[in-house]
């Protein structure tokens, strides 16, 4: 069947802060970008297929996971077994959308197409990582396809909600203060007059019970549980590595972030990651070590309150020295996990987002946070340039593609 998808859609939900709610997604332009990301990583003289060992990215189709899986094959030379769980197309639904499948399920076919093209073992196992049977699928994958052997894992995991095995329950990540409410800051759509305005909102403080929900979905008790399975199953080699990616935030989003229900969650994956390393180190010689990331646009960045404000200056005060995803994990294995190894803080934690987080920087953002003022227009290159980012999350804006083009969804959903 053809299909053409010539514009984003999206809205803007004011009583939830004016976060975006995404309509709709174009696959060719989410499998063009993630091509462009496979190219931009690719050496002149790459490495030997599986001279970078075997590794499983959990999260694998978003920014970080799918950031961390280029890298790792192309100029590393690792196998990669990639879980995530995505929405897949389905032919037989009425909407033109599910008929497509998601944007994860794009990125991750284009970029293991380009792994493969490259002679490399790239393999994906789709479902919910809560669920044990993904681990048992993952550890008949590792004993099929990767000789049964993992040298590490790459945990990008980014999902606002998890099905509890035990009960089948559906449970929820909440996005708010911790013991008292704050405000927020940020943009909304753009109004009869063509702009947007600075608006705020303020959040109540979270539940006891919606924090423990947090921790379960983002923490790090699901970390150990993956470990211990694949230990149980031994197919961790000599040295296995875990790394948790992660985002503590900064000092103007930290009501939601350090200081809200999502920092418990963040400081409990911290805590089992270093619980994990001296266990690895002491059974296997291995190691795990928490990455704080930068901030970066990727497609739950428009759902989070106040994000879109904060990014959208950042990407403007930043400029060039504002890194991608991919840029991010690049640098990070380039540099910290070469001979000399990696640099940590004084906390044990290795810390990407130090580019962001340089004083001078943070300045500069709290100096625009105050210039912002509730009710004045926000500016419009900043509004456009944050949506375009946000658009190509989607596979909108994307150099290269022809949005009027029909193509057929046979051909690339196959």
């Amino acid at each position: 069947m053809r299909f053409s998808v010539p514009k984003f859609q999206f809205r803007f939900v004011p009583a939830l802060g004016n976060v975006i709610h995404p309509g709709n997604f174009h696959p060719v332009g989410t499998q063009v970008a993630a091509n462009a990301m496979l190219e931009r990583a690719t050496l002149d003289q790459s490495p030997a297929p599986g001279a970078g060992g075997n590794w499983l990215v959990v999260g694998a189709s978003g920014g970080f996971g799918s950031a961390a899986r280029i890298v790792l094959g192309l100029r590393r030379g690792a196998n990669t077994l990639a879980v995530s769980y995505d929405g897949r197309p389905n032919p037989d639904s009425s909407n033109k959308i599910r008929k497509l499948g998601s944007p994860g399920f794009h990125r991750n076919l284009a970029i293991e197409r380009g792994l493969r093209k490259a002679g490399l073992v790239a393999r994906s196992v789709d479902g919910d990582a809560f669920d044990p049977q993904v681990r048992t699928r993952v550890v008949e994958s590792i004993r099929e396809h990767f000789g049964g052997r993992l040298d590490g894992i790459v945990w990008a995991l980014a999902t606002p909600r998890a099905t509890d095995p035990r009960s089948g329950a559906v449970v929820q990540s909440v996005l708010r203060p911790l013991g008292a409410p704050i405000t927020i800051k940020t943009f909304g759509g753009r109004e009869d007059d063509g702009g947007s305005r600075i608006s705020t909102l303020e959040l109540g403080p979270g539940s006891p019970e919606e924090a423990i929900a947090t921790i379960y979905v983002m923490g790090g008790g699901i970390v150990s549980t993956w470990v211990d399975a694949l230990r149980t199953a031994d197919v961790l080699a000599p040295g296995f590595t875990v790394l948790t990616i992660s985002y503590r935030g900064n000092p103007l989003n930290e009501g939601t972030y350090r200081k809200g229900l999502i920092g418990l969650a963040k400081a409990d994956l911290e805590f089992h990651t270093r619980t994990l390393d001296a266990q690895l180190r002491r059974e296997i010689g291995g190691r795990a070590l928490a990455v704080e990331g930068p901030a970066v646009v990727t497609e739950a960045s428009g759902g989070i309150p106040g994000v879109s404000l904060y990014m959208a200056h950042l990407l403007d005060a930043m400029g060039e020295g504002h890194e991608t995803p991919l840029a991010s994990m690049t640098r990070m294995f380039e540099e910290h996990f070469g001979a000399a190894g990696p640099t940590l803080d004084a906390e044990g934690l290795l810390r990407m987002d130090d580019r962001e987080l340089a004083a001078d920087m943070q300045a500069e953002m709290a100096r625009r946070f105050e210039a912002a003022k509730v009710g004045e227009r926000f500016d419009d290159a900043l509004y456009d340039r944050f949506m375009s980012e946000y658009a190509r999350t989607r596979g909108f804006d994307v150099p290269g593609v022809d949005y009027d083009a029909e193509f057929e969804s046979d051909e690339i959903c196959g």
